[in-house]
């Protein structure tokens, strides 16, 4: 379901070849031969909406709220949410947006208050045990509850639904895997940077499971960075540290692509010679890929990261069963395909028209 990039006969810059201009063995061509084996089956960029998203049974009941609490200190969940806002009203609603701190403590206090003003909520980056009280008040005020993350959802009303949950970011990892190979010749080490998340760590476990099965002579580390790392200083001087200590690595990938704020310049300046990589990108990032400079980025574009949730929460009312939104169209940006920096592109271009097809709600 997820879309991987044909790559095939790519520059480095694109992904196409290896940092070490050595020679391959058997072993690392058959490596690489799989690797583009993989990526000649798909599209890079989604012309489709996953077939697992179905018409709803019904049209939805308009006039409902969708309340999303995102973490004020992450851009791109901040994108998101207003991006949600502005979908509302394709299929009559309204939408709102509340950041919270990031603590457990104001997560619950924006959920409560969300829950007596809302139909729905969603909000991203806690686990469902630390909510127990506002999905408890939703249950009961008949409020549908969703939380992005891998937490089975239990009823409708209260804690209903996963967008962008599940297995979403473990299936990610498999792309992004070979991706990785093919940007690196299969030579060499690949070094992950992520955060204390667990949808992070899903998809780095992905990633290490994928080249294990393919590359046995590939080195693989697992680095885990604070939020408060997110773009700063001292996210930098981690990255940086790590390669430093470990000249094996030939590409350096981030699971958020804020956390690749600063690394050129500073990699550049400690002469350090890695590809840099990763998802969940940003116009930042997308730039760099454009002009040469990175491998590749695989796309979680925050429109549809909006268009998923809304849609996640619709089909859970529509059925009246617990539902998780793991089905995801994700491009994998390469120096040749991306068309625009100016903001992530979100595929298909037309999944606007799609998901209102699918909804009921087309003019």
């Amino acid at each position: 379901m997820l879309i991987g990039a044909a790559l095939v006969g790519c520059s480095s810059a694109s992904g196409g070849s290896g940092s070490s201009g050595s020679e391959l063995s058997a072993a690392e061509q058959q490596c690489v031969d799989n690797a583009n084996s993989y990526f000649a089956a798909r599209n890079p960029l989604p012309d489709t909406l996953p077939s697992e998203l179905t018409t709803l049974t019904k049209k939805p009941t308009e006039g409902l709220t969708i309340t999303r609490i995102f973490a004020g200190a992450v851009p791109i969940d901040s994108e998101t949410s207003q991006r949600l806002v502005d979908a509302a009203p394709v299929v009559g609603w309204t939408g709102k947006a509340v950041a919270y701190d990031g603590s457990v403590e104001d997560a619950n206090r924006k959920t409560l208050e969300a829950v007596n003003n809302s139909d729905v909520v969603a909000i991203t980056g806690v686990p469902a045990a630390a909510l127990r009280a506002s999905i408890q008040a939703a249950k009961e005020k008949g409020v549908l509850f969703m939380i992005d993350s891998e937490d089975p959802p239990e009823s409708v009303p209260g804690f209903g639904a996963t967008p962008l949950g599940g297995d979403m970011y473990s299936q990610m990892g498999e792309p992004a895997a070979y991706a990785a190979l093919r940007a690196t010749n299969c030579q060499g080490s690949v070094a992950v940077f992520g955060v204390a998340a667990p949808a992070m760590r899903d998809l780095a476990a992905s990633i290490n499971e994928t080249m294990k099965k393919e590359c046995a002579d590939c080195g693989y580390s697992y680095t885990e960075l604070p939020f408060s790392d997110i773009g700063s200083p001292s996210g930098v001087n981690a990255v940086t540290s790590k390669l430093q200590a470990d000249p094996s690595v030939s590409l350096a990938f981030f699971t958020i692509g804020d956390l690749a704020k600063g690394i050129e310049p500073a990699l550049k300046q400690a002469g350090i010679d890695v590809k840099v990589a990763g998802a969940l990108a940003n116009t930042s990032n997308l730039s760099s890929l454009k002009q040469g400079r990175n491998a590749f980025w695989l796309g979680v574009p925050q429109e549809m990261s909006a268009w998923i949730t809304l849609d996640t929460a619709l089909r859970a009312l529509d059925s009246g069963e617990p539902t998780v939104g793991n089905h995801y169209p994700v491009p994998v940006f390469t120096q040749d395909n991306i068309a625009t920096t100016d903001e992530v592109p979100v595929y298909p271009a037309d999944f606007k028209d799609r998901f209102a097809k699918l909804w009921q709600v087309a003019s």
